[in-house]
């Protein structure tokens, strides 16, 4: 399954294989573009039988804005529960020279979970979080056989 209404800076795919959304930023983005995109991975993700299980890969982002990251800690991890029905899990790949940005003592350092929501953690390997994801529970779909 792909998007079907495709973002020139978001690739979305859901590896039925391991039961989890695969989002790809492809280019820098404005605010404005981080918030629709996120926006459009929650709906994304509802379609897919509510996955709870991310990976996104934010390696071609080259800035994060402390704005941004203060919106996604205080307006949408709040909401993933509600929306997925249930503790949702997200691996973050990122380039070595954006480990530890922003600096700013209000935000958490990864791994965090954040309240009963979701579970965030940071990657420079996607290998790594794809293993990060499965040992949270991310599982292969199971399509019944009529």
């Amino acid at each position: 399954m792909t998007t079907s209404a495709p973002l020139d800076y978001l690739d979305l795919n859901y590896r039925a294989d391991l039961g989890l959304v695969t989002a790809r930023w492809t280019r820098p983005v404005t605010s404005s573009e981080l918030r629709s995109g996120y926006q459009t991975i929650l709906q994304y993700a509802a379609d897919c039988s509510d996955c709870r299980y991310w990976l996104i890969d934010s390696r071609r982002r080259l800035e994060v804005d402390i704005r941004d990251v203060h919106w996604l800690t205080e307006v949408f991890y709040p909401t993933l529960r509600n929306h997925l029905h249930g503790v949702a899990f997200l691996a973050f790949l990122a380039a070595p020279y954006q480990l530890g940005c922003p600096q700013d003592d209000s935000i958490p350092t990864l791994p965090h979970t954040h309240s009963d929501n979701c579970s965030l953690s940071q990657f420079i390997d996607e290998g790594a979080a794809v293993h990060w994801l499965v040992a949270q529970g991310a599982r292969p779909t199971v399509q019944q056989v009529a």
